[in-house]
């Protein structure tokens, strides 16, 4: 108990020196940014990270998107971007990129892909980042489990030994020697905890070679000795990995002839998986590591205990009678009580700190992937906690005493043999949480990364639960990627000024809690009753306030694009329409527009300025106020088609429905690569739009359609 007293004063120093959050690789964007459409071939394209790539273990190709050969191009890392330079300019189609990164820092390697189209739709959008069960993910996660699960029970048999005073072994009861047929050939006893130990520390070094080389092929892209050595030896994390399998190969060898030096090499295994771990890439790193290791030495006495004594005393539990299974219960599980006891308040102590600063907020444990991993490790160790105080608090002091009904005994047995079972629950959810690119806290670290290494960045596209929406503020663009849950409605507002990047102008969420996340660029959290998110901006010693819708239709995304279908292809059947419009691009830039439209091939319009236009098919005419009218070519010679005008669909990456009632439904358009968003309102007793908000840089349009089905005379002037 003194030598136990050591972790609590050791939790104390850590916590005083807590790291603030940590740190992980994550891929940020790139430019051209996914599902873009392009005018031109780019000289060259970006992918943009968030900590240093590795220069022999990054890897990127650029290829059609229809399969064809790859394109020749030159792939050089700088810092934290990947660069890909073709070597020719790219034909008319569409592109596809698929890149694979090691980051030097923490060493994760990640892999995805995105496409482009150079004078051509884009085409399907691939996966932007793979998952933590991509190439042979279940097989990394699976040795994970066996490696976590051995080290810890390992640890467990060379330490508990040396905190109980008996650095040989597990203390063997005085067995009640009136029990006929209950005797225990304690030599055994002796052998099988032998037998144990050197299984346990083989298959550790077995867990860990294979975990180990698991992870350098990921990240070399196969079985190459020099890559793989790149990666082992290029980062902490690298180097704690292969330290794991050197410190448990010493354990394995010095575990007969030097139990205590075997165990300090457990520790030091024990603290290279937490260097080789999140841990091992946070800022500071040294209180981050340390809270890790110390959070796995005591989950080992605790949860690697419990495991090693149902190893151990279980087979002779059940083939012993009474009197020596109390001998057990009082000379071997009551004094592990002890230990236990005081691991398991600084295992939860220490990871409360990391669930801290991993986390950054309670709601996260819920409303992430990643927190609902760690929330589901969390209930199953209570479920192992209060299993434990059942037996060990109510039924064994019973038991002990003489008072406890079989019945009750057989409980106590059944409780306590079933608790290495959950407790490899516990050791999976650990193996799958280290296996993820990114947890809750660190995808905040990102944005913050993003603003310092771009500008302008990427624009994210909305996720399928997520609301891509945007409004207007004097002369800048506010979108919005919003998110509901039952307890909460977050997301990010970013503000684009009239050259598309990032405005660097004071921003609040009036009633939200915000943070920021780069210039123009703010994390909201409101309550779950939030129907919009309020903005306002300060400009030129004005404030304006505008709003982006926060509820939609969670269901509806496939209903919103049969309505986009339904009412584009009703908009193009028309005859004709009038459009009245009114554009701005800031305060005092107001101007209005009237167009009339004539299938298939002709259209008038006229500003409120006096500017006239006609345009018949491949020809146009204008005149400005006062002056006769000039004939040329339409646009940039190809001829006017009506149809061509009600071309919503091209910038419908993401569709949402708003809003519907018995006559009219309202839905949103995303498209982040252009960037525009629209709301359009469509009638559905004729699937007709009868208004149209459009949002991009430096155009803010809002349109009402009205004379549906009407032929305008429309001629050339004379």
């Amino acid at each position: 108990m003194r030598r136990l007293l050591a972790l609590p004063v050791a939790l104390l120093a850590v916590l005083a020196w807590t790291a603030s959050a940590y740190g992980h690789a994550a891929y940020v964007g790139s430019e051209p940014a996914p599902g873009q459409r392009l005018e031109s071939s780019p000289r060259r394209v970006v992918l943009v990270f968030t900590e240093p790539l590795n220069g022999r273990l990054a890897r990127a190709t650029l290829r059609p998107a229809d399969g064809g050969g790859q394109v020749a191009a030159t792939v050089r890392p700088e810092g934290k971007r990947l660069v890909i330079t073709p070597a020719r300019e790219l034909d008319t189609g569409a592109y596809r990129v698929d890149w694979h990164t090691v980051s030097t820092e923490d060493g994760h390697a990640l892999e995805g892909a995105f496409s482009f189209g150079v004078r051509a739709d884009a085409g399907a959008a691939p996966a932007l980042e793979t998952g933590p069960l991509a190439r042979w993910g279940i097989v990394r996660i699976a040795a994970r489990i066996a490696l976590y699960a051995t080290v810890l029970v390992l640890a467990a048999a060379l330490l508990l030994p040396l905190l109980i005073g008996r650095p040989c072994g597990w203390p063997v009861p005085q067995l009640d020697p009136g029990d006929e047929g209950g005797r225990v050939d304690l030599s055994d006893v002796r052998a099988r905890e032998r037998r144990l130990r050197g299984d346990l520390a083989w298959a550790a070094v077995a867990a860990a070679v294979v975990a180990t080389v698991a992870d350098a092929a990921d990240a070399a892209r196969g079985l190459d000795p020099g890559r793989m050595g790149e990666y082992l030896a290029g980062n902490l994390v690298g180097i704690g990995r292969a330290l794991v399998v050197v410190a448990l190969l010493a354990a394995a060898l010095l575990r007969e002839r030097r139990p205590r030096a075997s165990a300090a090499a457990v520790v030091v295994a024990l603290g290279a998986v937490a260097a080789s771990g999140h841990a091992g890439s946070a800022e500071p790193r040294v209180p981050s590591i340390l809270n890790d290791w110390l959070h796995l030495v005591s989950g080992s006495l605790w949860l690697g205990g419990i495991g090693l004594l149902v190893l151990l005393w279980w087979p002779v539990v059940r083939f012993t009678r009474r009197g020596s299974r109390v001998a057990i219960a009082r000379e071997v599980l009551a004094p592990f009580g002890r230990i236990a006891t005081g691991a398991f308040l600084v295992a939860v102590a220490t990871g409360l700190v990391s669930l801290v600063t991993q986390l950054g907020r309670v709601a996260a444990l819920w409303d992430t992937a990643y927190g609902r991993l760690l929330a589901v490790k969390i209930v199953v160790v209570g479920v192992i906690a209060a299993a434990s105080f059942v037996h060990a608090r109510r039924l064994r002091p019973r038991l002990i005493e003489g008072d406890a009904e079989e019945r009750a005994e057989r409980r106590h047995w059944t409780v306590w043999r079933s608790e290495p079972w959950l407790g490899l629950a516990v050791i999976a959810a650990v193996a799958g949480l280290v296996a993820f690119p990114l947890p809750p806290r660190q995808l905040a670290d990102a944005g913050d990364a993003q603003a310092a290494v771009c500008d302008p960045c990427p624009l994210p596209r909305p996720a399928a639960d997520e609301l891509g929406v945007a409004s207007s503020a004097s002369s800048n663009v506010v979108a919005g990627w919003i998110r509901r849950s039952p307890v909460a409605v977050t997301g990010t507002v970013r503000l684009l000024d009239s050259n598309g990047r990032p405005a660097k102008v004071p921003v609040e969420l009036p009633g939200a809690r915000a943070t920021s996340c780069g210039d123009g660029c703010r994390r909201f959290r409101l309550p779950a009753s939030a129907r919009e998110v309020a903005v306002g901006v300060r400009e030129r010693g004005r404030t304006f306030a505008t709003t982006l819708p926060a509820t939609w239709e969670r269901d509806g995304n496939e209903r919103a694009r049969a309505l986009l279908r339904r009412a584009e292809r009703e908009m193009r059947s028309l005859k004709g329409v009038r459009e009245l419009e009114q554009l701005s691009s800031g305060p005092g830039t107001g101007a209005t527009t009237e167009y009339r439209l004539t299938a298939p091939d002709r259209l008038e319009w006229e500003t409120g300025r006096g500017v006239r236009s006609v345009v018949i098919g491949r020809r146009q005419w204008i005149r400005q106020p006062g002056l006769g009218w000039n004939e040329g070519d339409y646009g940039s010679g190809l001829a006017f088609k009506t149809r061509a005008w009600f071309a919503w669909s091209r910038y419908a990456r993401e569709v949402r429905l708003l809003s519907e009632n018995r006559k009219r439904a309202v839905i949103a358009l995303a498209d982040e690569g252009t960037p525009v968003w629209f709301r359009l309102t469509v009638d559905l007793a004729t699937d007709r739009v009868v208004a149209e908000q459009m949002i991009a840089r430096a155009r803010f349009l809002d349109t009402r359609f009205t004379d549906f089905g009407r032929r305008f005379r429309i001629e050339a002037p004379e």
